[in-house]
Formats: structure tokens, sequence, C-alpha cells
């Protein structure tokens, strides 16, 4: 997902992303071609063996003026280390047109998962990537409006990012930046399943699914019952 640039006049070849390279008009193009869907979800859960930590990402502010490290932060409740004790939404944003969308994923989740028994047990964090030097110039603006049109109770989960993101965002994927991200990260911050743009109700029932899955304690294998047959040694009867 990135194209080979020579500069004429040196012959230096340089690494340009996409969406740089080629621009908005691209963007828009691959997000009407994929059905604002650059990535398919997942039709099953990542198996545990194969998964990736969620790649690093250091210094996003949330809503509470806090500075936090990411995949730390999706962990930091979970003292057992063991991976089926919590699952988190992850739901990633770079531009407004893009943010609408997480709430398909997001409302669902958070109704179905985050009002019962368990509901300590699922986690929702929102992520707002602002890169560029204009973001920096506009970061008080960006911080109050993302206050303003956040419920307090989640100004904690809500995370800023100010800076270059390229390098992180092409780990995950992320190419186009003007859809949504979703990720189910497990209880040791392994990405589980992924998805984008706009959640479909099949894909959100199956994400629902997922994450109760990865919350559900893994089976225990019984142990082999020994043998009731002739034990070694036994004594073969004899004519007499």
């Amino acid at each position: 997902n990135y194209v080979i640039k020579k500069n004429e006049s040196t012959g230096v070849e340089k690494r340009i992303f996409l969406e740089h390279a080629l621009g908005y008009f691209w963007a828009i193009k691959d997000l009407s071609l994929t059905n604002r869907k650059p990535i398919l979800s997942n039709e099953t859960i990542i198996p545990a063996a194969e998964a990736e930590t969620f790649p690093s990402l250091k210094k996003l502010d949330n809503l509470h003026k806090e500075v936090v490290d990411i995949p730390d932060f999706f962990t930091r409740n979970n003292r057992s280390k063991d991976a089926s004790a919590q699952c988190t939404l992850v739901a990633i944003s770079c531009k407004d047109f893009g943010a609408r969308m997480l709430p398909s994923w997001t409302d669902p989740f958070d109704k179905a998962l985050r009002n019962g028994k368990d509901a300590e047990r699922f986690e929702i964090v929102r992520i707002t990537v602002n890169e560029g030097w204009v973001t920096k110039l506009l970061t008080p603006f960006i911080v109050s409006g993302a206050k303003k049109n956040t419920p307090e109770k989640d100004h904690a989960n809500t995370l800023l990012y100010f800076g270059d993101a390229e390098e992180w965002r092409d780990i995950l994927r992320m190419h186009n930046i003007y859809t949504g991200y979703v990720f189910l990260v497990d209880g040791i911050g392994r990405v589980r399943w992924a998805g984008s743009g706009d959640g479909s109700e099949e894909e959100v029932q199956s994400m629902l699914q997922f994450a109760k899955n990865l919350t559900r304690a893994p089976e225990r294998v019984a142990p082999k019952t020994q043998s009731k047959g002739p034990r070694v040694g036994k004594r073969v009867p004899r004519r007499n």
C-alpha cells in the first residue's frame, strides 16, 4: 500500500504511502470501491498463537488531560495478565467522516455487553489520530470540541493523538484515513479481530459473539484415566 517515487535530480528513491502519493481523490475512490470497508471483518477470531500485540503508540492524551501509552492502557486493569479476563473494543478514526461510522459498532457493543453482570470485563476505547502540523496549531480547539461532543462518562477512555502515525497505521492496515476502524483486543493486548466502515447487522452480531468468546475461560482438558487393563508383569497361568 505504498508507491516508490524517484527524485529525478538526485536519483534517490523514497517510499510514500498511497494516501499521500495519490491524495484525497484516491481515498474517496477507494471507499467507493470497497463500500467504505478497506478492511473486511474477520469471519473468525484470530487464533491466540497467531495473534500479534496491538502496535505501540505513545503519549496520547485522554479528555482528563492524562498522558497514556497503548497498548498498556488497554491492559491497565488486568493485574492477573489473563487473556480472557477482559476484551476491549478499540475504535479509531482520523477524520470526522470516519468518526461518524464508529457508533454503528460501539453503540451495540455498549448496549449488549457493558450493562450486565460482566460489564467490567468489556471496555470501549475511542482514539482520534490527528496528523500534520496544522492540527498541532488547532490542538486547543480539537480538545475542546472532543469534550463537548463526548459524554462525560467516556472522557477517560477517549484518547487523542497528535503527530506522525504513518508507520503505526501501516501496521494496522489503516491506509485510508477517511473511514473508521475497529479492533477487538484481548486481556493481554493482542489483536483478535478487526473491521472497518459502517458495521452491518451481521458483522456487529459476529463482533459481539467474538467478544464474549474472548472472555470465556479456556476449557480445561480432563486428565486421562488410568487404564484398567492387565498390569505389566502379570503372572501367566501355568498348567499342572
